[in-house]
Order: structure tokens, then sequence, then C-alpha cells
């Protein structure tokens, strides 16, 4: 009956304490200058900034603020003790999985919130959720040093070595000047040089051919072409008759 009852006890404060860590949600001055320039603008409806944010992002820009919150407690959580982490890691897996939830397929930050998400899940020891969404948040843009980072160091903390660094010799290829990418890249025991650099790739120009030869001319334009073709141009009829009486097709 005790050990139920001290139970009941541990999961209340279990409980108490996801609320007290999400209380203050809402950035502080110096928090909100540690986040991307977008999420002031969001805070300040009708300012110019969230209007030319809003014009920049489209409509998918008033769910800004769940993301920029989500970003907030992310970084709170590196600076807490692991034994407070898992709540506000929590905090801010929700409130990524709104904005996934809500915003286009298409919104600009998906791929970046699923990086996000995939880094807060892996603080968690979710490792293969974390995996899945960084993966994903790679095909969606892989210009971003910071997934192949996170995605390297879950695959090297689970022994998985050649894996690791397939895939920072992968992030090295798509970023080729990231620090971070190259120090981790020499640590795997990759070797010199650096792996090549994906060229970007360049569309053809798109050369459009006059379309003059399916327009077909009206009679006015036929008969002004005829008027104007020299005389030489109609060809000579041919003789007819004889000799003696040319204008006698059947005479002897």
């Amino acid at each position: 009956m005790y050990l139920a009852e001290k139970s009941v006890w541990m999961l209340l404060g279990m409980l108490l304490a996801i609320p007290s860590a999400m209380a203050a949600w809402e950035p502080s001055a110096a928090e909100m200058a540690a986040l991307p320039t977008y999420c002031a603008a969001r805070f300040k409806e009708g300012s110019e900034d969230f209007k030319s944010w809003r014009s920049s992002m489209g409509s998918d820009f008033i769910h800004v603020h769940h993301y920029c919150a989500g970003l907030n407690f992310l970084n709170r959580a590196r600076g807490m003790s692991l034994s407070k982490t898992r709540g506000v890691l929590g905090a801010a897996v929700g409130e990524f999985d709104y904005v996934l939830k809500y915003a286009a397929p298409e919104f600009s930050l998906r791929a970046e919130i699923l990086m996000n998400r995939g880094i807060a899940l892996s603080m968690l020891k979710r490792n293969g959720e974390a995996v899945g969404n960084l993966l994903k948040a790679i095909e969606l843009d892989p210009r971003q040093p910071r997934a192949y980072m996170a995605l390297t160091d879950l695959y090297a903390t689970s022994n998985n070595r050649s894996k690791a660094l397939e895939t920072v010799t992968e992030g090295l290829r798509h970023n080729p000047d990231t620090r971070s990418l190259q120090r981790r890249y020499t640590e795997l025991g990759g070797k010199l040089p650096y792996p090549a650099a994906i060229a970007p790739v360049v569309a053809e120009p798109v050369v459009s051919r006059p379309v003059v030869d399916a327009v077909e001319a009206s009679p006015a334009d036929s008969a002004a072409k005829a008027e104007t073709m020299p005389e030489e141009s109609f060809p000579t009829p041919p003789p007819i008759g004889s000799p003696t009486n040319p204008y006698c097709r059947f005479c002897p």
C-alpha cells in the first residue's frame, strides 16, 4: 500500500513538473535574441516586420510562433540537468508537431522543423524516431549541416562508425566548406582530400522557336504576295500551233 501510494505521488509530481516547465513558454528578451529574427516579428502582429515576413513566408507564417516556442524549449533544455529536460523537450516536440500538422507540406521551414524535432528526440534518447526525422529533413533540404552532424553523432553513439562516416561524407558533398563537418570527417577516419562537392544543377535555358510556320496565311495575304511577285517569276506558257500559224493548235 505504501509503495502504491508513493508511486501515485511520484507520478503526480512528474505531471505537475511539465506544466511548470511550460508555464513561461514565451521567450524572454535574452531568449528572443537567440531565436531567428522572424520570431520577434511574429510576436508583433500588425507591425511592418510582421507584414514583411508574412508576405515572404505566406499564410503559414501565422503558425511560426509555435516553432519559435519549440526552439526556445530546445535551447532551454541544453542548459538544464538531464533530470529536468524531459518535460521541456517533450514540450518542444509538441510545438514542432503543431506546425508540421497545420502548415502546408511545401512550407519553407518544414525541413528545418524536422531537423530540430530530430535533435530533440535524440536528446530524449528516442533514437529511432530521431533518425527518421533527420533523414527526412536531409531529403527535403540536403544543405543543412546540422542535420548531417546530428545524424552522424547518432550513428557514432550506436557504434555504427561506417554509417557515421558515410553520413558526414555525404554532408560534405553538399556543404563542402562547413568546418564542423570537415572536423568530424577526419575524426571518423576520413581521408584527405575532402569529398568532391556536388555541383549545383543548372537548368538548361529553353529556346522558344517562332511559330510562323504554323500560321496559315489568309486569302488577303496570298493575294498581296501575288501582286508583289516579280514578272519573271511567273512561268512562260509553252508555244502552240505551227510556225506559220501560231494561233491554231491543231493546224498541220
